[in-house]
């Protein structure tokens, strides 16, 4: 791709992609006491995962987090100090998924001593293999756990099918929730563009009751969210 001198590439490049740790050497130097400290057995039984800071993104940070035992650690690094949050994943409450073109990102809300807070873990969308793991076990699910698998045994319905197709293959992220549904509330609103009006575009609004909590999907052009409301 050539570029004009004013064009600023922000791509990731390969050495600014999240990578899983697997071994207690490989941690970052910064990050590697604080990580030591918090695990309570054997490594073996804890999944690290470490995202560098993308240099030709504004705002973006480095930042390791690690769970098991039920335990959650995050540690982010600013310009003067390493910040840590530790929660158990019992106070998870919402999570949301958010994706974009090139970008994702979790939003983990979890209550600890009588207050609500939000985690902000960015990543690129091409190492999912990393985040959907961590989001499955956080739901209380096995790491591994496939919605495609799970929806085998019941199968939705085709009027969710007949309605948007888009809202249908979303809906499979329900199962992370629940075996089945049946009901649903879908809604849409088409949009015009400001500066070109004859152009349309379909937001989508997807809400499925399930029988741990409430999973919800908002869809806008390359904007795509999924939110996973835990009952309590």
């Amino acid at each position: 791709m050539k570029l004009s001198d004013k064009t600023i590439d922000k791509r990731p490049t390969i050495a600014e992609w999240p990578v899983r740790i697997w071994d207690i050497n490989e941690f970052p130097e910064e990050f590697k006491n604080l990580s030591l400290s918090w695990m309570q057995g054997a490594f073996d039984k804890y999944t690290f995962v470490y995202s560098p800071l993308r240099r030709t993104v504004e705002n973006a940070f480095a930042y390791l987090f690690g769970y098991g035992e039920n335990s959650v650690l995050f540690l982010r690094k600013t310009a003067d100090q390493i910040f840590s949050v530790v929660f158990d994943r019992l106070q998870v409450t919402k999570i949301e998924a958010r994706r974009e073109l090139l970008n994702a990102e979790l939003n983990i809300t979890y209550e600890k001593d009588e207050t609500t807070d939000t985690l902000l873990l960015p990543y690129i969308p091409s190492v999912y293999y990393l985040y959907d793991p961590f989001l499955n076990w956080l739901l209380g699910l096995n790491k591994d756990f496939s919605p495609a698998l799970a929806e085998q045994a019941h199968p939705r319905s085709d009027k969710l099918y007949h309605e948007s197709i888009a809202m249908f293959n979303y809906s499979l992220n329900a199962y992370r929730l629940g075996d089945s549904f049946t009901e649903y509330s879908y809604s849409s609103q088409v949009r015009r563009s400001r500066w070109m009006p004859w152009k349309k575009n379909l937001e989508e609004w997807l809400e499925i009751p399930m029988e741990r909590g409430t999973f919800g999907i908002h869809s806008f052009r390359y904007l795509t969210e999924c939110t996973y409301r835990l009952s309590k």
